[in-house]
């Protein structure tokens, strides 16, 4: 069959890499990269570095890895660095260092009895939160409310969950406090080596950056792609699709496969069903900077910033303002002496002669509206020659993209 694929990201690389071997594909990216949010740039100072997507656990990404080791592609642990949460108006924190030069920087902060309380606090409140998942007793009600039943998760253990899930989800830490519980509970535990000290030895990266998965997907379909690609609208008929391009052109296919946001999809489409305005109309998306820079000017001493660093305000009853900030030099392959930071959601200042990329992804937002709707998704594939993939199709992350992006060639005859 001849079958585009609307989206460049992860989904639509996967879906391409494995319809490919059956069926004619062409991949069309409005953009002018693929790769979406697996994303790497080479620096002016040399270094080659990812910028958003870069870390992944081996717990939870199991389609991920299979697809990785198809490739040839082996990911390495990032050496010796965990996460640190820094008060960006009392410049005090929160640091998970375990180097010598680390404790010495926060004079042995981290092993106060209080901050280890807290620390000791976390893996217990997880515990209980996915005690009170099996039960049922997170349907239906905010992680808000079911950390205020959770007795450990305050304080220490209280800010560095949230701030890891502003990491997984990049979503801001209010937005996830209003998601559903079962949402974010679930997804950790199915991702149980994220926030955990597995996370040492189990989250790993792709050396040489997420460009060498991007590269490895297209390299059997490099000319099918078309990027800056205008698409009006998609046209559904009885015996395949028309996409019909913003020049007015027209052109012809099969099947359809739309590895786009769920909005984006729906606002391409003609005349959808009643089941895609519903199911596709209950997400909403954010578009978040992601900034490359060499300021530390607002973070705390280099040896007290970990892999991610978390700078925050406290906004009061348990609410916090974060950005996540990847310190670059931490990625395997990268030099120790790089000066790079990936700064998302910067709730700080920063020199504009200090930033060297400045960007905009776009992320869901999982709530209540679209969590209803992700069990559901998979039931609008195969509809009037309509296909969908994507990372919304389960907790937001590479793991689902693919994963999705697997049923479609499943379901279109292809053997993954």
């Amino acid at each position: 069959m001849n079958i585009a694929i609307i989206g460049g990201g992860i989904a639509g690389l996967t879906a391409a890499h494995f319809l490919r071997r059956q069926h004619q594909v062409t991949l069309l990216e409005r953009s002018q990269r693929v790769g979406g949010n697996a994303y790497t740039i080479d620096t002016k100072r040399g270094d080659l570095v990812d910028i958003a997507v870069a870390a992944f656990g081996k717990a939870g990404y199991k389609n991920f890895y299979r697809l990785l080791d198809s490739l040839g592609i082996h990911p390495s642990i990032s050496p010796g660095s965990f996460m640190s949460c820094h008060d960006l108006d009392t410049g005090k924190g929160i640091y998970l260092t375990a180097s010598p030069a680390g404790l010495l920087a926060q004079r042995l902060a981290v092993l106060r009895p209080s901050t280890l309380r807290g620390l000791f606090g976390l893996p217990l409140g997880l515990g209980r939160l996915f005690r009170m998942r099996e039960a049922g007793k997170l349907e239906g009600i905010t992680l808000d409310e079911a950390l205020s039943r959770v007795p450990e998760m305050h304080g220490t253990a209280r800010l560095l969950f949230l701030c890891a899930l502003c990491l997984l989800s990049s979503m801001s830490c209010s937005e996830v406090l209003d998601s559903p519980a079962a949402f974010f509970v679930g997804k950790l535990a199915t991702h149980h080596d994220v926030i955990s000290p597995k996370a040492l030895w189990s989250v790993r990266c792709v050396k040489g950056g997420t460009r060498r998965y991007v590269d490895a997907l297209t390299a059997g379909f490099r000319d099918r792609v078309e990027l800056g690609a205008r698409i009006r609208t998609v046209l559904r008929r009885e015996d395949g699709v028309d996409l019909v391009m913003e020049d007015g052109a027209r052109r012809a296919f099969d099947e359809v496969v739309f590895a786009t946001n769920a909005d984006q999809a729906l606002a391409l489409l003609a005349e959808p069903t009643d089941r895609e305005r519903t199911i596709l109309g209950a997400w909403r998306y954010k578009d978040g900077r992601v900034v490359v820079h060499t300021d530390v000017s607002s973070f705390p001493p280099r040896p007290l910033m970990q892999a991610y660093t978390f700078l925050y305000r406290e906004l009061g009853k348990g609410r916090f303002d974060t950005s996540v900030n990847g310190s670059l030099w931490y990625e395997p392959g990268v030099r120790r002496d790089c000066e790079y930071v990936s700064s998302q959601h910067p709730n700080f200042p920063i020199a504009a002669e200090t930033i060297e990329h400045d960007c905009v992804l776009r992320t869901p937002i999982f709530d209540f509206a679209a969590y209803k709707t992700i069990r559901e998704l998979p039931s609008l594939n195969g509809v009037r020659h309509t296909w969908y993939c994507g990372s919304h199709f389960g907790h937001g992350l590479h793991e689902d993209a693919v994963t999705s992006a697997m049923a479609i060639a499943r379901g279109l005859g292809v053997a993954v």
